[in-house]
């Protein structure tokens, strides 16, 4: 693969793919649980709504992989066999993802519709772009417009909590559907950097910088830190979509400015709208993934003759 942190292996998109997505199946478990049969036992919502999360969830990867199978074996006329078909592309695992972040309120229709139109679309450009920003981005433009658009399941929305730290790290707080569970997500990252299958010095240089930001700012103006850091689904998103493979920066020091440089803008956004600060963030950054690799390694080049 070209231009990101597994360019020196022989690792495939399928090891690399099942390998993240493993890593996030107890967050998954957890979301599907929360958001869907917890609710159901206090008698909340019917069993469509407890199936919902689910559906959601192996959607998106079905979407993922007929828009593999519809480009490799319509379009390029691929002979491959299906495993090698499925797993050609991240595409999958963009569509697990985005569900993880997704709300569980949103429009079961126009999620499905924008999601395979995007990563359909993004599939002809070699996933240049980062799919998984544009597709939240549009769905939650179009829900927000038609419905409304809250993290909060209607166990959340209907009682007034006060969210502690304990809270937000075992994810009773309001999130992604799969998103919110801290501590599962931190093991995950984990396992994912044992198994060199997650650019983690972009996650760990966006999460402290992050935190550092956030924890100068409520010394100086006061608030909640814990609201600010868990509230929009920051962690995740900096550790597992800010990471993707193909949009993110590679280089060292690239990696560093790249993390650096997300936790800033998201920040900025986050006073504007927190919900799609850290997307919006992702997404401009891993635009100039490229250029921030270059310059990066230039400057390293020119100190190394310096010295």
């Amino acid at each position: 693969m070209k231009n990101n942190v597994y360019v020196r292996t022989n690792r495939s998109y399928k090891t690399i793919s099942i390998t993240r997505i493993l890593f996030i199946i107890p967050m998954i478990i957890y979301g599907i649980y929360k958001n869907g049969i917890f609710l159901y036992r206090e008698g909340l919502i019917s069993l469509y709504m407890m199936l919902k999360p689910i559906m959601i969830i192996l959607g998106s990867a079905l979407i993922g992989a007929i828009v593999n199978i519809i480009y490799e074996y319509l379009i390029k006329k691929n002979k491959d066999n299906l495993i090698d078909v499925l797993f050609s592309s991240f595409t999958i695992e963009y569509g697990i993802l985005l569900a993880c972040i997704m709300s569980i309120n949103v429009n079961i229709y126009i999620y499905f519709i924008i999601t395979f139109i995007v990563l359909f679309i993004t599939r002809f450009i070699n996933n240049r772009v980062n799919a998984i920003c544009i597709a939240f981005l549009l769905i939650y433009v179009c829900n927000y417009y038609l419905e409304g658009f809250s993290f909060a399941n209607i166990y959340e929305s209907t009682k007034d909590f006060a969210y502690g730290f304990m809270d937000y790290m075992v994810g009773r707080a309001p999130g992604g559907i799969a998103s919110t569970h801290i501590l599962f997500l931190i093991l995950a990252l984990f396992g994912l950097f044992l198994t060199n299958s997650n650019k983690s010095l972009i996650s760990l240089t966006s999460m402290v910088s992050y935190l550092c930001i956030v924890a100068i700012f409520t010394l100086i103006k006061g608030g909640d830190i814990a609201g600010i850091l868990f509230s929009n689904n920051y962690l995740f998103i900096a550790s597992l979509i800010a990471t993707d493979s193909v949009t993110s920066c590679y280089t060292h020091n690239g990696m560093i400015i790249y993390g650096i440089l997300i936790a800033i803008l998201s920040f900025i956004i986050y006073f504007v709208n927190p919900v799609i600060a850290p997307v919006v963030a992702v997404l401009i950054i891993s635009l100039f993934n490229n250029l921030i690799d270059r310059k990066s390694n230039n400057y390293a080049s020119n100190n190394s003759l310096k010295s």
